[in-house]
């Protein structure tokens, strides 16, 4: 059942072709298939020698390289659990995640040895330090010399379809990542699921943008074993760039967040610009106004198909289809062998066109939250997946996502979560309260905003609060605007109503 099996079994149903085009600053990386498998092959050994086995985490925390297939594939051929860790997280972040999770191997990049170096010094338990790159002035063991030491072949060892395959952490409500456990057979039901809705062909070369260390990026390579796809694969985001790419690499296929069209739209010049080669273009992430989206397919002349999911459901759970007509605001109806309801706070199914809380079920959803039970508890009950997100279906079983109820803030397709804004402005001397909200962006969808209420007798004013979490915070996350009330909404047991927070930024 490893998952690692798919790239072999293309190999022998497609034979070699080139599966990945990466295109870095230093030129184009080609890599075959088979290379990929061998250079995989080679990890796979290379970290056996390490002393990794069947169920060992090994993180990972690299930007967009041509190395991330080989490394995907390569960890999970060992039996060995994948743990994706975003780069631009700081040292004290990326420490938690290797303590929490407890991998004794970090794969890395040189340019991000000193982040990584100052986590593992936190860390009580050793671990230990491959590190991607020509230059010797760090202290790690080089990744090169890990593959040229290695075997080669196309043999994986033997796993369950429960077995732990990737472990992804992802921020929530509660202020602090939690690790979702995703087995082997999660990820490889979920892609063979979606791939009946969007059909992939070989023929399609995908263009990636979207950072590696993210599910979808995950999903898009697996997807690329499975049939035989090309893959296009750019280090960051650059409108003009990506639409160059497009045109000279005839791109059939392609994935973005709302923030990406967005800024593509503007680029966009017809005379120089092209995007006939694309038969689909897929924005998922988070929500894309219909201003947006109008303007986009009538600027490029495609299709622009929405989707749904989350991590904990590995990751899809709808998809718009190809052969109903676009709805706007849709984002589909849930894709084969995924059930799915919404309810009210009773946990009551709703009626079309109600609002509720989605919860879905099938074999794509996780197998719980690593070391915390009692979240696991409340996000799996009786086999569904309680979402959090907010949402309604229609009459055709589509499903239209209205908020959230977790109040998770999505910026560019990222998640951001309040808690952390609202615990640091709860420390500044002149606040009492705090509450941190998504407001609309034309930009990013949504940006983070805040209204405080001050302690008696405190004076402070907005820009010297803004200077203050813009001190502490990655300027990301933190908030742009933050309102001075003189008191915060509530209801009558003294919750504070987010709700109406929005509004006010509204108006």
């Amino acid at each position: 059942m490893n998952l690692a099996r798919m790239l072999d079994e293309g190999i022998r149903k497609f034979g070699t072709y080139d599966q990945l085009l990466y295109l870095g600053e230093d030129g184009e990386v080609v890599l075959s298939n088979v290379e990929i498998q061998r250079r995989a092959y080679a990890l796979a050994s290379g970290i056996r020698r390490l002393g990794v086995k069947k169920g060992d985490v090994v993180a990972v925390c690299v930007s967009n390289i041509p190395e991330v297939p080989e490394i995907i594939n390569g960890i999970m051929r060992e039996g060995a659990v994948f743990l994706p860790v975003v780069y631009m997280l700081t040292p004290r972040e990326i420490g938690y995640i290797l303590k929490d999770s407890g991998a004794m191997l970090v794969i890395t990049e040189e340019k991000l040895v000193s982040k990584v170096s100052e986590a593992i010094r936190g860390l009580e338990d050793p671990v230990e330090l491959v590190v991607i790159g020509s230059s010797q002035v760090w202290k790690g063991r080089p990744y090169a010399a890990l593959l040229e030491g290695g075997e080669t072949g196309d043999g994986y060892v033997d796993v369950a379809p429960d077995d732990l395959a990737m472990l992804m952490y992802t921020s929530g409500s509660t202020g602090f990542p939690k690790g979702v456990m995703l087995t082997h057979n999660n990820l490889e039901s979920n892609c063979r699921q979606g791939a009946k809705v969007w059909l992939p062909e070989q023929v399609d070369r995908y263009l990636i943008t979207v950072p590696m260390n993210h599910i979808l990026g995950v999903l898009a390579f697996h997807e690329s074993c499975f049939f035989g796809v090309s893959t296009v694969l750019l280090p960051g985001f650059d409108a003009g760039k990506v639409l160059e790419v497009i045109k000279g690499y005839k791109i059939t296929v392609t994935f973005f967040v709302p923030t990406m069209i967005t800024m593509m739209t503007e680029a966009f010049d017809p005379d120089v610009h092209s995007m006939k080669s694309v038969r689909r273009m897929i924005c998922a992430g988070a929500p894309l106004s219909e201003e947006t989206l109008m303007h986009a397919m009538n600027r490029f002349r495609v299709k622009i198909f929405h989707g749904y999911g989350l991590t904990e459901a590995s990751p899809t759970v709808c998809r718009q289809r190809t052969d109903r007509p676009l709805k706007w605001g849709s984002v589909g109806p849930p894709i084969p062998g995924v059930k799915l309801k919404l309810i009210d706070d009773q946990g009551n199914e709703v009626h079309p066109g109600e609002e509720g809380e989605i919860i879905c079920q099938g074999p794509g959803i996780m197998k719980g939250y690593l070391n915390k039970s009692d979240m696991t508890a409340e996000a799996l009950r009786k086999g569904w997946l309680y979402t959090g997100d907010l949402g309604r279906l229609d009459q055709d079983g589509e499903l239209y996502i209205v908020g959230r109820k977790k109040d998770l803030i999505i910026k560019g397709g990222e998640n951001i979560d309040p808690g952390v804004s609202e615990n640091l402005l709860h420390k500044h001397p002149a606040v009492l309260e705090a509450a941190v909200v998504g407001v609309p962006d034309p930009k990013y969808g949504e940006e983070v905003g805040a209204a405080v209420v001050l302690k008696k007798g405190k004076e402070v004013s907005e820009s010297d609060l803004l200077a203050y979490v813009g001190e502490h915070l990655h300027h990301f996350v933190a908030p742009k605007k933050i309102l001075i009330l003189e008191e915060m909404p509530k209801t009558g047991i003294g919750k504070i109503l987010k709700r109406e927070i929005r509004e006010i930024f509204r108006k």
